[in-house]
C-alpha cells in the first residue's frame, strides 16, 4: 500500500514523500530543499530509493543532491530533455505528449507513467501512479497544473500549456493531482473575476481548507480557468491577465 504525504518546503511548496505502508521503502517528488523531506522520512523511519522531479526548477530539485548524498543506489527520474538540468538524473524518461509512458519503474506495487507536458518549462513532466483496487490514479503535475490554476510559460507555448491541461484533466473526474504550491486561494481569486457567475468558484472558495493538495479532476474541470477555456487564444489572454493580477 503506497501512502502520499505532502511536505510543505521553502515558503509555498510542495514536495510529496512517497511510502510504501509495508516497507522501509520511500521515494520523493519534487524536494526543493533537503531539511523537510529528510524529516519526514526519519519520521517515516523509511530509506529513501528514488526521486521523482516534474521540471528542472531550482525550486523543487534543489534538495536532491543534499538528499541523494553518497548513495549510488538512489535513481533520480525526469524526462530526457531535462538532461544535465536536473541533479543527478539516472532515470531519462522520453515521455511522449500524445500518449502516457510506463517508465518501468513500480512504487509500492503500483505502476508509474510519465507524460510529457510542456508549458510551463519545455521539459515538465507528469508522474502517474495507477490506481488500484478500484482507486483512483495519483498524478504529480509539479508547476503545469495548480488548483484552479497553472503556471507561467517561461519556455513553452500557450498552445502547449493547452495541450497539456487537457491531457492532464482526461483521466476521469476522480483522478487525484498533486501540485507544485500552494496558490490555490488567489487563483480562485482571479477565477473569480473571470467568471463572476460560476458557483462552483465560489463554492470552492468559501469552503478552502489551509492546505488544498490534492485536488481532483472534477473539480478542475469546474473551477480551473485554464483548464475551462475553450480555446487556445482564451488560454493566452487568460494566463496574461492572471501575470498581471493583483487580486
Amino acid at each position: 500500500m503506497l501512502i502520499i504525504e505532502p511536505v510543505p518546503c521553502l515558503r509555498d511548496n510542495y514536495a510529496y514523500l512517497l511510502r510504501d505502508a509495508d516497507s522501509s521503502d520511500v521515494w520523493l517528488v519534487d524536494p526543493s530543499e533537503a531539511g523537510p523531506p529528510a524529516r519526514a522520512i526519519a519520521a517515516a523511519g523509511g530509506r529513501l530509493r528514488g526521486i521523482l522531479a516534474t521540471h528542472h526548477h531550482h525550486d523543487h530539485v534543489g534538495g536532491i543532491d543534499e538528499l541523494v548524498g553518497d548513495d549510488a543506489d538512489v535513481w533520480v527520474a525526469g524526462h530526457a530533455s531535462d538532461r544535465g538540468r536536473i541533479p543527478r538524473q539516472t532515470v531519462f524518461a522520453d515521455a511522449a505528449i500524445d500518449a502516457w509512458l510506463d517508465s518501468g519503474l513500480v512504487l509500492a506495487g503500483r505502476r508509474l507513467l510519465g507524460l510529457h507536458i510542456p508549458g510551463h518549462t519545455s521539459g515538465a513532466i507528469a508522474w502517474r501512479l495507477v490506481g488500484e483496487g478500484g482507486e483512483p490514479d495519483d498524478v504529480f503535475t509539479g508547476d503545469t497544473l495548480f488548483a484552479a490554476g497553472c503556471g507561467r510559460l517561461f519556455e513553452g507555448t500557450p498552445a502547449q500549456m493547452h495541450r497539456s491541461l487537457q491531457q492532464l484533466t482526461s483521466l476521469g473526474g476522480s483522478t487525484r493531482l498533486w501540485f507544485g504550491h500552494e496558490y490555490t486561494a488567489g487563483n480562485l481569486r482571479f477565477a473569480a473575476v473571470v467568471e463572476p457567475d460560476n458557483r462552483a468558484i465560489a463554492e470552492r472558495a468559501a469552503a478552502l481548507p489551509s492546505r488544498t493538495t490534492p485536488t481532483t479532476e472534477a473539480d478542475e474541470r469546474a473551477t480551473n480557468p485554464f483548464v475551462r477555456a475553450s480555446s487556445v487564444e482564451e488560454l493566452a489572454a487568460r494566463r496574461k491577465a492572471k501575470d498581471e493580477f493583483r487580486g
